[in-house]
């Protein structure tokens, strides 16, 4: 599976609006291709909101692409949007489950690293040997990878009914010892966010 993430910035306190003009424009998008969430930012860049679409595979979503540069509405255009970024096209960790429409959480966290390049298979395969202990604790909904030089970006998707949730799990994890799985990689850089999810977010 390809993952397409994008973050769209928007004027302060337009939260709302621009959620309501996604929605309204996301039916002529969704005859392309499936949305897997929408998200606004709580804690991390501020003002802004997450998309995330998935594809079978990456011929699938260049084709999608082409087809979308004739939709009159997307990108969204409204006046509040600051910026829309370039979309993070993303592949499957080899672990994935499918990333299936459900009732997850409420709170929402994605991570992204940098790995010296050529390093992410690494990390994944370390990862694949305990994911199934780590989803005894909370969802994982996924880590995806694009490969590169001089950086490989490794991103991973968890969801948590909560903030205080968030804390327990994560506290339980470092203590057992078997999360995070160990590896001779460091990551060169560490970035995170929480997110909440629309109301029509398929991943809530």
């Amino acid at each position: 599976m390809t993952l397409e993430l994008r973050r769209i910035s928007y004027r302060t306190g337009a939260a709302g609006r621009i959620a309501a003009a996604y929605e309204e424009a996301l039916p002529a998008r969704v005859e392309l291709s499936p949305l897997a969430g929408f998200f606004t930012v709580d804690v991390g860049p501020l003002n802004s909101a997450l998309e995330l679409f998935w594809y079978p595979d990456a011929a699938t979503r260049e084709g999608v692409a082409a087809s979308v540069g004739q939709l009159a509405n997307w990108p969204i255009q409204h006046p509040d949007v600051t910026s829309m970024g370039e979309p993070l096209v993303l592949e499957d960790a080899p672990f994935n489950g499918p990333l299936e429409p459900g009732s997850y959480g409420g709170l929402f966290e994605l991570r992204q690293y940098e790995l010296q390049g050529g390093s992410a298979g690494e990390v994944m395969g370390a990862w694949g040997e305990r994911i199934e202990w780590r989803r005894s604790l909370s969802p994982v909904l996924g880590a995806w990878y694009l490969p590169g030089e001089p950086t490989d970006t490794y991103v991973h998707l968890w969801a948590y009914r909560d903030a205080a949730e968030r804390q327990q799990v994560r506290a339980a994890a470092a203590a057992s010892g078997n999360w995070p799985p160990k590896t001779a990689v460091s990551p060169l850089t560490q970035a995170n966010l929480l997110a909440l999810p629309a109301s029509f977010s398929p991943i809530h």
